[in-house]
Formats: structure tokens, sequence, C-alpha cells
């Protein structure tokens, strides 16, 4: 039997948000979404909740609370967390902000497409690569 990953969705902004939940519903993935609104709560998720069918983690980095960057930090620092493949999608061009997601540990950084179309496009491509070719590692539990 296949087995059921978790993808936890970091993003503040609805009209963004609203594209992610068309695209996965478009692509049929077989997976657990859980969404976060601000930084805090993505925290509080990982201190809360067992991380065992976390497979991705797609993270917006202008979030209220708690800012995107500072996450991947946190993750960079913890030596469970930071085996968790993080996408950063952003709607920003700052390229020295890309070089340092990656130097924090981001696995890939995409640009929000504004169209469904390419949107599905993109999340149907990152969760095939993260949750179906990749090897992902097995979690028993993590601390924030």
């Amino acid at each position: 039997m296949k087995r059921v990953r978790q993808i936890l969705i970091a993003e503040d902004n609805l009209a963004d948000l609203e594209l992610i939940k068309s695209a996965f519903e478009e692509i049929n993935l077989y997976a657990k979404i859980t969404i976060v609104k601000d930084g805090q709560e993505m925290l509080d998720f990982f201190e809360k909740d067992n991380i065992e069918d976390l497979g991705l983690v797609l993270l917006d980095l202008n979030l209220p609370k708690v800012d995107g960057m500072d996450i991947l930090k946190k993750f960079y620092t913890d030596d469970i967390l930071k085996k968790i493949p993080i996408v950063v999608f952003t709607s920003s061009n700052d390229y020295d902000k890309i070089i340092t997601c990656y130097e924090y540990g981001a696995n890939a950084c995409i640009k929000k497409p504004d169209d469904i179309a390419e949107f599905s496009k993109i999340i149907r491509a990152t969760t095939n690569f993260w949750l179906e070719i990749n090897v992902l590692p097995i979690f028993k539990s993590a601390i924030v």
C-alpha cells in the first residue's frame, strides 16, 4: 500500500493559497495537506505534531509573526528538521535573498507564477519529484 505523505504549506496570501489548493485538486495528489498562515503557526506545528509522514514543506518567505527566512535559519540549525525538504515559493526577484535561502538549507526556490495552469505544472513537478522520485528519510519525531 502506498504511504500517504504530508505536505506542509506555509502561506499567508489568500490568492496564492487558492492557486495552490486549485493546483493540488487538479493533479489529484495522494497526500495530506496541512496549511499554516504564519511563521509562528508553523513553529507550533513542529512542536505539537509528529513529522513522521512529512515529505515536503512549501514555504513563503513573507510570513507574518515569524519570517520565512527565520524559519529556514531554525531548520538549518536543527539536526532533524534540516532533513525535511523545503521548497521556497516566492514572488521576490531579489537574487541575494534567493542565495540566502540556499545558504540556510532551502532545497529549491521557485518563483510564484500568476497563472493557474503554470502553477499546476509547477506543483505537479515539485510534488512528483519530492514525494515520488526523491528518497526521503524516515522521521521519528522533532522538537523545534
